[in-house]
């Protein structure tokens, strides 16, 4: 049954030229250098022999390639994301704004966070379009406050409805 293993079309995804590749193969297996001292090897050979060499049926084979597979992409988005300097954000909206970017995001058959990103670059080069009177903000200085007049509240929320209309602003400006 190992005549599977040998198929053209289950390692369609190894390059011969991938270095990315052929360093995380010599990381994740021992046999690698030794494999290599050989002329004739090449890493989709020594992918079908290390497959076959840890697998004794078909169904295991496939099973271990598809591990293999899955860990190489997983690695592989690792590496994308840090040459692309990718980081994580966590963002709060109201319920109605986070209904809408999954509508839009989803009309345009893209990730929320690829939406979200064009939304940046469309306020970067529009700010106008989202509010008039954007300029540089001065830093944030933290003080702590005392909530002892209604009309400190009253303002608060003013801003946080202010702040929602802007990006309500912000999604309507660029749905249309």
């Amino acid at each position: 049954m190992t005549g599977w293993i040998y198929n053209k079309k289950i390692l369609t995804w190894v390059k011969e030229d991938n270095e990315d590749l052929r360093n995380w193969l010599a990381c994740r297996y021992d046999s690698y250098s030794n494999y290599f001292k050989f002329p004739d090897a090449t890493l989709d050979s020594f992918i079908r022999d290390e497959i076959k060499r840890i697998s004794d049926n078909q169904d295991s084979q496939k099973v271990n390639l598809d591990k293999l597979y899955k860990a190489w992409k997983s690695y592989e988005r690792g590496l994308k994301n840090t040459s692309n300097k990718v980081c994580k954000l966590q963002l709060e909206v109201s319920r109605s704004a986070r209904d809408k970017l999954k509508a839009l995001s989803d009309a345009d058959e893209i990730s929320q966070s690829k939406y979200i990103e064009k939304l940046i670059n469309y306020a970067r080069k529009n700010p106008k379009l989202i509010s008039k009177d954007t300029k540089v903000q001065e830093q944030y200085e933290l003080k702590k406050r005392t909530f002892d007049d209604i009309s400190e509240i009253k303002a608060m929320k003013e801003d946080i409805s202010s702040i929602d209309a802007k990006v309500t602003r912000l999604l309507d400006a660029w749905e249309g």
